[in-house]
């Protein structure tokens, strides 16, 4: 798959671990178990390397590619390059891992502690940056990015209760995990993943992975939301509009067993990060949301976020212009055509799992066990009426588009388990 001279690449791996409790120096009744762990990982990962080559000439448009001729025309084939070409030096994509952490159990384990850090530093990442049209194609696939991982993660558990007929555990696990651009090509400053001409999804040189980039309200100098004298807000200039990763990540489960019952439910807790809702921005400009409804039907309302008006001094002061009710289309027409305008955040919480289960029988090497669960039965959600986990093509762009999603469901079941 790679060019000739590169198509080897070195992935060493090496870990260790020292449980600290062996020590008989160290022996005690209060940490039972105590562990440090380090290890360093290479990996590497090879591209698609072609030689240039012609292709059939294509026409697209939106979501659709046509042939508009078809060929061969009276025995003649006409081909055209093909629109992207491959570096002759590619080189395997590389990363290194580094990690640490450690594992502490107290109290003859009643209550478990563990943490890792982690680093990864990828390098030679293998993109499609964009060309000048004047080159004869539009992208060349080359080594052109830079990117760097922290993350954290600790579980947290305790079992409170551990009888002969009751026992009862429960877990916190947090996960903060941040991607950084350092740098990409030379002379590109971003990169689209994907979306639409406006708004897409990019990896941004200096900036965390991956953002949202499409037009942007008008600011003056100091960031404030410049409206026009009529209250509408104007559009500014193409730029990063959100920012898909969440500052953390938190789960909590719980097992409660009593006798031969077993109940347990799972929690998930999503902080920060925002995504574009194309469905709550398109029924605003149909006038088929309830916001919408209700500002149509105002005598008067206001431009829904903070935002200053410019005096004929050339200063600023508090937004306090009023739109007439009978104007909301001219309104929402301009919120459509602002990317920004339809940035949400999409933090949540949800009870992802509930679920009962009793072992029916148990006799002769034979276990049978019953159970019933519901799922997704609760969610509170920034992004209102929607499910930010929803999917919207490409695996929903890293979790940064929404549009026409289909609602979250619940599901409700029982199963039968039979062991031997």
């Amino acid at each position: 798959n790679m060019p000739r001279n590169n198509r080897s690449f070195f992935y060493p791996s090496i870990s260790a671990g020292f449980i600290l409790t062996e020590l008989d120096a160290l022996k005690n009744n209060v940490v039972n178990h105590a562990k440090l762990r380090v290890s360093y990982a290479e990996v590497g990962q090879a591209g698609d390397f072609l030689e240039n080559y012609y292709s059939t000439p294509t026409y697209g448009g939106g979501f659709y590619t046509l042939t508009p001729i078809m060929y061969p025309m009276k025995g003649t084939t006409a081909y055209t390059p093909y629109y992207t070409i491959f570096d002759p030096k590619l080189k395997p994509q590389n990363t290194r891992s580094y990690e640490v952490g450690t594992d502490v159990n107290f109290l003859d384990n009643l209550i478990t502690f563990s943490y890792t850090y982690s680093r990864q530093n990828v390098k030679d990442q293998i993109f499609e940056v964009p060309l000048a049209s004047s080159t004869g194609a539009s992208k060349l696939l080359t080594n052109g990015g830079k990117i760097h991982t922290n993350t954290h993660e600790f579980t947290l558990g305790f079992n409170p209760i551990r009888t002969k007929n009751i026992n009862w555990d429960f877990a916190f696990n947090w996960t903060k995990i941040d991607n950084y651009v350092d740098e990409l090509a030379p002379g590109v400053e971003n990169i689209s993943l994907g979306g639409y001409v406006t708004p897409q999804v990019r990896a941004s040189a200096g900036e965390k992975f991956p953002v949202i980039y499409g037009t942007t309200f008008l600011r003056n100098d100091n960031g404030d939301i410049v409206v026009d004298e009529d209250g509408l807000p104007q559009i500014g200039s193409e730029g990063v509009i959100g920012k898909v990763s969440p500052d953390f990540l938190l789960g909590f489960n719980t097992n409660f067993e009593i006798y031969k019952f077993r109940i347990g439910a799972t929690f998930d807790w999503k902080c920060g990060g925002q995504m574009y809702s194309g469905t709550l921005n398109t029924l605003n400009y149909y006038g088929t949301s309830m916001e919408s409804v209700e500002s149509r039907t105002a005598e008067t309302f206001r431009f829904s976020h903070p935002a200053v008006k410019q005096l004929e001094d050339g200063s600023y002061v508090a937004n306090d212009i009023d739109i007439k009710g009978e104007d909301a289309l001219s309104y929402y027409d301009r919120m459509t055509l602002i990317s920004e305008a339809g940035i949400y955040d999409s933090g949540f919480l949800k009870l992802r799992e509930l679920s009962v289960s009793y072992p029916v029988w148990d006799k002769n090497g034979i276990n049978v066990n019953l159970n019933v669960f519901a799922r997704n039965i609760i969610l509170w959600s920034e992004l209102k009426g929607l499910d930010p986990e929803a999917s919207q093509g490409n695996n929903n762009m890293g979790g940064g588009f929404e549009r026409f999603s289909m609602p979250g469901a619940s599901s409700y079941g029982f199963g039968l388990n039979v062991k031997f």
